[in-house]
């Protein structure tokens, strides 16, 4: 189960926001995420295309992030009860580089931050404590090399 809490919002001069709408305010977006079964991703969207392969999935409060063989795939509502569902999609060629933290203790967050194409602020994904983020980290590198 995944829980709200305060860090899920951004304050901004026009307010608290909802992090995922504030990428509409050009501030970075965080999500927080956790971990979903990758033989289990075509489930959660239908915008895969025919034989796309999806390599690491993760899931948030208000959407999902796909990792597949072609592109990063972003489906997010802007807060828990809205209807509507905006989808991004970026080819691996727009991402501008990415960085990796991991914590030492078994308690802490890892974060990934994504800069993608000419936005100024990074995608940024916390995952849970106990989240492996090494085979991310191997298929960003793969598809930027």
């Amino acid at each position: 189960m995944i829980s709200i809490s305060r860090a899920d919002y951004w304050e901004s001069g026009f307010g608290i926001v909802p992090a995922a709408a504030a990428s509409h305010l050009g501030a970075m977006r965080i999500l927080d995420v956790e971990q979903a079964p990758v033989a289990e991703a075509a489930s959660l969207t239908a915008h895969l295309i025919a034989e796309e392969a999806v390599h690491a999935a993760f899931v948030a409060p208000t959407g999902i992030i796909l990792f597949t063989d072609r592109r990063i795939l972003l489906v997010q509502r802007e807060h828990l009860l809205e209807a509507r569902i905006e989808t991004s999609s970026y080819p691996y060629r727009a991402v501008r580089h990415f960085s990796i933290q991991e914590g030492e203790a078994a308690e802490s967050r890892s974060t990934v931050r994504i800069w993608i194409g000419d936005e100024a602020q990074p995608l940024h994904l916390r995952a849970n404590p106990g989240t492996d983020l090494r085979p991310l980290q191997r298929l960003l590198a793969d598809r930027l090399a």
